[in-house]
């Protein structure tokens, strides 16, 4: 099941990646529309944090392309930010919260003008939306993953991005941080961001997601929430797990969604 879309905000076409002349995605081919929240689902070993990495750039595809605002990354990084997975951050580098999140104003600003008044108002006011302003001048080594992850989403706020890649940005984090985040990108959403998540948790997805990827190193389906989400496919997606597919298959079957209300 896979849903084509109109002007999308982000087109992929038969995108291959290979790692040592092995596939570990293939034949990749869908479209996404703008002001959503998306989730890209799968099991570990997937290909989901590989999706996000070659929408970026980050890994040159074997086959296939992909398209942004239906032109190609390079022309129109200014309107992508990135989270990537906290695991790849080197945490020791000596920057305070304040410091990280002011680096998200750097894209808008030139070569060679420094943040000023309005760059920090701008990060303080990214701060308070993931609730970190009391911790301005902590090294950032020195907070909780939760925290840490906070931050990084505060400084992909300051980007004032309008697509927005998050590479499994609820690891390590609480069931509140979660779900206060979650509020946090919904509404980014609504004001026509389109957020794309990598995320593990069925569950959650079931609940706060528009539109959903089904990913086991081919697509298997593509479309929104209430379409995808079914046990057929959830089954293909993640094969013979059985023990992590029935309690959602009760809730499917009981219609037990409980979506975000914008």
């Amino acid at each position: 099941m896979i849903t084509q879309v109109e002007n999308p905000v982000l087109e992929i076409h038969d995108l291959t990646v290979s790692y040592d002349q092995n596939p570990v995605l293939w034949n990749v081919d869908l479209s996404l529309p703008s002001g959503k929240l998306v989730g890209i689902l799968g099991p570990n070993g997937a290909g989901k944090s590989t999706l996000i990495k070659a929408i970026m750039g980050l890994i040159a595809p074997t086959s296939g392309y992909v398209r942004i605002f239906d032109k190609p990354l390079n022309d129109v990084r200014a309107r992508i930010s990135y989270v990537p997975q906290r695991e790849s951050v080197d945490w020791n580098f000596p920057a305070s919260v304040l410091d990280v999140v002011m680096m998200g104003t750097y894209g808008k600003l030139g070569l060679f003008r420094r943040p000023g008044k309005r760059e920090k108002d701008l990060a303080m006011q990214c701060l308070e939306q993931v609730g970190m302003t009391g911790f301005l001048e902590r090294q950032i080594s020195e907070l909780s993953g939760g925290q840490q992850q906070r931050v990084f989403i505060a400084r992909a706020l300051a980007q004032q991005a309008d697509l927005y890649l998050m590479d499994e940005p609820f690891a390590g984090v609480d069931m509140a941080t979660e779900t206060a985040i979650f509020q946090l990108l919904k509404e980014m959403a609504d004001s026509g961001k389109t957020v794309l998540v990598v995320h593990h948790d069925i569950h959650s997805a079931m609940n706060f997601f528009d539109w959903v990827i089904m990913l086991n190193l081919h697509l298997v389906a593509s479309g929104p929430k209430e379409s995808v989400i079914t046990e057929d496919l959830l089954r293909k997606t993640y094969g013979g797990k059985l023990n992590l597919l029935t309690k959602v298959t009760d809730l499917i079957r009981n219609k037990d969604f409980n979506p975000l209300k914008s």
